[in-house]
């Protein structure tokens, strides 16, 4: 029923674009004026009519959506029953501060930043003086929150790891490209 809804939704978006796109000409042909020199002639106007539909039709019948490609697409499915037996282990044992450092990667790196942050923030519980997790944390919050400048708890987090760790590359970088913006 939502495909059948989709197909006729599509199907109206664009013949209205060849509508509007192409009105001046046929406005000029049903009014029976003669058409101006700057009106297309009447076999391409029926050849855009009819073939822009069709071909838009039969692309998106043979390419299909981004949605269908990503289920077949077997490392996708991997990658998921992976974080679900992950998922399942932590439910078991939730005291595993690897498992949710692990976990929020895979999260992050699929820029799902709610969960990412969440697992992140329990590995951080667990491991309260890792400078990784904090930074980490930081720039999942930084990347969360959408804006140019790092909100103050992902700064905080960043000043926190760099006491920690002096040296934190990745920490040094995040804060001096925040400073620099």
């Amino acid at each position: 029923m939502k495909l059948d809804i989709f197909y006729i939704l599509a199907s109206l978006a664009v013949f209205f674009a060849l509508f509007f796109a192409l009105a001046p000409d046929i406005r000029a042909r049903l009014g029976r004026k003669k058409p101006s020199s700057g009106t297309l002639p009447l076999p391409l106007l029926l050849g855009i009519l009819v073939l822009v539909p069709l071909v838009t039709t039969m692309l998106y019948l043979q390419v299909g959506t981004y949605g269908e490609a990503e289920i077949d697409d077997p490392r996708v499915t991997q990658l998921r029953s992976k974080m679900i037996e992950m998922a399942r282990d932590l439910e078991r044992n939730p005291d595993q501060p690897e498992q949710w450092q692990r976990l929020g990667l895979v999260y992050k790196d699929l820029r799902h930043y709610g969960p990412a942050e969440h697992s992140l923030r329990r590995a951080l519980y667990l491991r309260p003086d890792s400078a990784f997790l904090r930074v980490e944390l930081a720039e999942t919050i930084h990347l969360r929150s959408e804006l140019p400048d790092m909100p103050p708890q992902a700064r905080a987090l960043l000043e926190e790891a760099i006491e920690l760790q002096p040296d934190n590359l990745k920490a040094l970088w995040l804060l001096g490209t925040n400073d620099f913006l």
